[in-house]
């Protein structure tokens, strides 16, 4: 590579996620993604920028994390958890002066996992630009990432809705209901949620379902199938990127986390209506929306899933292993239910636990460990 293709390679990071659409707040993760020309390829990124990373004291925590569905580099800068991922593209420089990543000819040549990781930033923008009220879609995206945190549904990788999921949710009731003031918006919003008819053939989307492979005179592969959205009945609760090829961002779903999420929906619903019927006469407040899920008194048996490792960078990819097979571990579980037992509820937990000394005697030389959890009850005759 001669030395004026180096000098002028160039490159730049885009945010996205909450921080873009402007609802983090303290103690949440960075998205950010690095955008490279096509010579600098994903080999470079994790090989050779960790080891750079790793110089500068600001910089803690780092792993690498390849082999996720969207490989990322995880490290803590100034304090802040940040995720980085990449994304090459067909160009021989990267300016500090591109500004969007919206056009579609941006995906030419470019491999899955940049695609995957591009349309991160590309549906971010993508939501921002259908709402039709930006603080009140703020704001109420704000008072919903609170409630699924504190009720226990909020993990992509568990089987709920991930932080794309809540948006593209909040923000398709803000499209329908632009005149609603946002204590409307979130009665309007558990309501609609816990009414509506969740089908594979029924999904939310923004607007049109960006997946024509012809719509571009390039092409794109899909090895795994879930690049480009299509109708299947696997997919029990989809809710549509909006950003072209529109992916179903809750593929994870299984028939008990979608159960889990319909009921939390219903008691906000009741909650809601309760509150916006009687007023400043109400009993209620706001603060019993947003009560915490109290999953350790709410269920009478438990599995506890262990995670020990030597290493935080083997911590981080072990763990992020085991998340995977904990949703299998669920499906089988609720497939032997109904087929069999028909009288337990499972409920998984998407925080983690550190085990601390309750497992210092089984550790031996394992020094890093968290632990998942799933509820088990079980269901007295007669309940549905």
């Amino acid at each position: 590579m001669d030395q004026e293709t180096i000098d002028n390679s160039g490159g730049k990071i885009f945010e996205f996620g909450s921080y873009r659409l402007g609802v983090h707040t303290p103690g949440t993760d960075i998205d950010a993604l690095c955008v490279a020309p096509k010579h600098i390829n994903r080999s470079h990124f994790f090989s050779i920028l960790p080891e750079k990373l790793r110089s500068c004291s600001d910089v803690s925590k780092l792993v690498t994390v390849e082999d996720a569905y969207v490989p990322c580099i995880k490290l803590i800068f100034s304090g802040v958890d940040v995720d980085l991922l990449f994304a090459n593209i067909d160009t021989r420089s990267v300016s500090r002066d591109m500004e969007s990543l919206d056009e579609d000819y941006i995906l030419r040549g470019c491999d899955f996992n940049s695609i995957k990781s591009l349309n991160g930033r590309r549906a971010t923008d993508a939501i921002l630009k259908v709402v039709p009220n930006l603080r009140n879609f703020q704001l109420t995206l704000r008072c919903i990432k609170l409630w699924a945190k504190n009720r226990g549904v909020y993990s992509n990788v568990m089987g709920f809705c991930g932080g794309v999921a809540w948006a593209i949710l909040v923000a398709y009731i803000c499209q329908q209901n632009p005149n609603l003031e946002v204590c409307q918006l979130l009665e309007t919003f558990f309501k609609y949620y816990r009414l509506r008819t969740w089908r594979f053939d029924n999904p939310i989307v923004l607007g049109e379902i960006l997946n024509d492979r012809n719509s571009v005179s390039f092409r794109i592969d899909d090895p795994d199938g879930r690049l480009f959205y299509r109708e299947d009945r696997r997919y029990l609760f989809p809710i549509i990127t909006p950003a072209f090829p529109s992916m179903n961002s809750t593929f994870n779903v299984n028939q008990t986390t979608r159960n889990n999420m319909i009921t939390e929906f219903e008691k906000a619903m009741e909650i809601t209506h309760h509150i916006m019927q009687k007023g400043v006469d109400s009993q209620i407040t706001w603060k019993r929306l947003f009560k915490k899920f109290p999953f350790f008194k709410a269920y009478q048996y438990f599995i506890e899933v262990q995670i020990l490792s030597a290493t935080e960078d083997i911590h981080q990819k072990w763990k992020g292993r085991v998340e995977s097979l904990i949703k299998q571990l669920l499906n089988l579980l609720s497939r032997l239910n109904d087929n069999i037992y028909k009288c337990l509820e499972f409920r998984p937990w998407p925080k983690s636990y550190n085990l601390g000394n309750r497992a210092s005697e089984d550790k031996g030389s394992y020094l890093l460990d968290d632990a998942y959890y799933f509820g088990i009850r079980v269901k007295r005759l007669g309940d549905n």
